[in-house]
């Protein structure tokens, strides 16, 4: 019993399913769509568990790739391929059943569009994980992408058109979280032989991670501004009020996000995030400042 709880927990670590938060981008043009219906509910939650297992098989690709960094990095070598408890064999078994079974039950299931948006997502990743992730501004322009990716498929789901707003803050919040990973790391002891930690102190060097992050913050915050300003034209004084409290709620986020990173606690952003209790319930705040501003 308890070796079959073991291997249960070990595979949960190689398919990391916490980073499926990342995937409720899909969800999101449910939630903003004017025609609410059960069906449409019921495939955007169907299309964020297969994206999700898709995405989990593209994680164990990554993780094979980095084998090398992994083992040299204090917590990433415990990791199932790295530590050796999941051989290179049967890692790559999962991860190709993970991506081709849910490649084909989506494109039994859903439009063919988002089957071609799966295999640019995949090609985008893998070019990342194999060069872009050593190259200044590339990398990150190549995740905020992946992120725009998950929108766009929520989107045809519910036959929902995406605005240029929500994908400029998409983009521009994606790209803010690349690099609060990015100074997390930076900022991480015991790193010191590590090839990637090394690139990005050379990256520092040439354009400090902190401005960055400031300037990236600044855009993500305006984005948001816009995006929402966008969102109704109904602007009574309450739902003014509801607009710049959770404006300023975000920009606090920011400059406490900001913080953490400096305390090298973002490395896995979605750990890092619900770690911090205060960070979570201001987002909660913000969540419900929004539907009663949008609603």
């Amino acid at each position: 019993m308890n070796s079959l709880n073991s291997d249960y927990k070990l595979y949960l670590k190689l398919l990391r399913p916490w980073q499926w938060a990342k995937n409720t981008l899909i969800i999101i043009p449910i939630v903003l769509s004017n025609s609410f219906g059960l069906d449409k509910f019921l495939d955007s939650i169907g299309i964020f568990f297969l994206f999700s297992f898709y995405v989990s098989g593209n994680y164990i690709l990554n993780d094979l790739n980095d084998i090398d960094l992994d083992r040299n990095h204090p917590e990433k070598k415990y990791r199932p391929i790295a530590s050796g408890e999941v051989s290179e064999k049967i890692a790559k078994r999962i991860a190709y059943s993970l991506l081709i079974s849910s490649l084909l039950i989506t494109f039994i299931n859903y439009e063919v569009e988002i089957v071609y948006l799966y295999l640019i997502y995949l090609f985008i990743a893998v070019v990342y994980t194999k060069s872009l992730k050593f190259v200044n501004f590339i990398d990150s322009i190549a995740i905020s992408t992946l992120f725009m990716i998950r929108l766009t498929i929520g989107g045809i789901v519910v036959n929902l058109d995406i605005t240029i707003f929500l994908y400029i803050f998409t983009f521009f919040i994606s790209m803010f979280i690349v690099y609060l990973k990015k100074n997390s790391i930076l900022h991480k002891k015991l790193l010191d032989d590590n090839l990637f930690h090394k690139k990005l102190i050379d990256q520092n060097s040439k354009l400090n991670f902190k401005y960055i992050l400031i300037m990236l913050g600044i855009a993500t915050n305006l984005s948001l501004i816009l995006w929402s300003m966008n969102l109704t034209k109904d602007f009574s004084n309450y739902k003014w009020i509801a607009l710049i409290s959770y404006n300023v709620i975000f920009a606090y986020i920011i400059y406490r996000l900001i913080n953490n990173s400096k305390k090298a606690e973002l490395e896995d952003f979605v750990f890092g995030l619900f770690k911090d209790k205060v960070l979570i319930g201001l987002l909660v705040a913000i969540l419900i400042l929004f539907v009663y501003f949008y609603f």
